[in-house]
């Protein structure tokens, strides 16, 4: 049967455009997506904050960095970087195929991001010890709660 001939068999009804509510699933990944996208934009904005100003134009004063204060930073090096996992996270099950809990794809992006950021906190990390002591890492997880 050709695609015209299925078309035009086909006895629309309105079942046809029927709306349903999200699933469980679909429900609950929207809402990691949006609190971890706010939990980040929140981190971002704090660190942009952090940011010394620069001196006056034709002076050189070596820059002024504050060890980070926010509650999002007291147990993690990085937060930001989890609430991008988290992201990911949200984005690779909403998007699995039916029957599944992993949309291949955004699966493999999400490795990459926490390999790729994993790198970058543990450099991080390194950076915080030489800049603040190790005073200003002790107890803190480099981006995933106790794990790493």
């Amino acid at each position: 049967m050709s695609t015209t001939a299925a078309i035009q068999s086909q006895k629309f009804t309105l079942d046809d455009i029927a709306i349903t509510g999200p699933s469980i699933r679909t429900f609950f990944c929207v809402l990691l997506f949006i609190l971890a996208s706010g939990f980040q934009h929140d981190c971002h904005s704090y660190l942009a904050s952090l940011k010394p100003k620069g001196p006056p134009s034709g002076q050189s004063k070596p820059s002024e960095y504050k060890l980070p204060d926010h509650p999002a930073f007291h147990y993690l090096i990085a937060p930001h970087y989890f609430a991008e996992c988290l992201i990911y996270v949200s984005l690779t099950i909403i998007a699995a195929p039916k029957g599944s809990w992993v949309n291949m794809t955004l699966g493999c992006a999400l490795v990459f991001v926490l390999v790729n950021l994993g790198a970058t906190a543990d450099v991080t990390r390194v950076w915080y010890r030489q800049r603040f002591g190790e005073e200003g890492v002790r107890g803190k997880w480099r981006m995933i709660p106790w794990m790493y």
